[in-house]
């Protein structure tokens, strides 16, 4: 039960922190194209997301053990 509940956290913050995100990059990219602020956004929110992501990756080695180690 642990785990699904787990993986329905992950896919809320996908949708909390990477929905917007997105709609902002497609928003500025409509607005003014491949432009200096679209590339400063996108590096901005995918270091965001990285760090976001690897954080998450982290506690869930830390809670159900590396993928490695569940198989056997």
């Amino acid at each position: 039960m642990w785990r699904i509940g787990f993986y329905v956290w992950r896919v809320w913050l996908v949708a909390k922190y990477g929905v917007p995100a997105v709609g902002l990059l497609a928003l500025i990219f409509w607005a003014q194209g491949g432009s200096p602020l679209f590339w400063t956004t996108f590096g901005v929110l995918g270091c965001v997301g990285l760090g976001m992501s690897l954080g998450v990756i982290e506690f869930r080695n830390q809670e159900f053990g590396k993928p490695r180690e569940r198989i056997r």
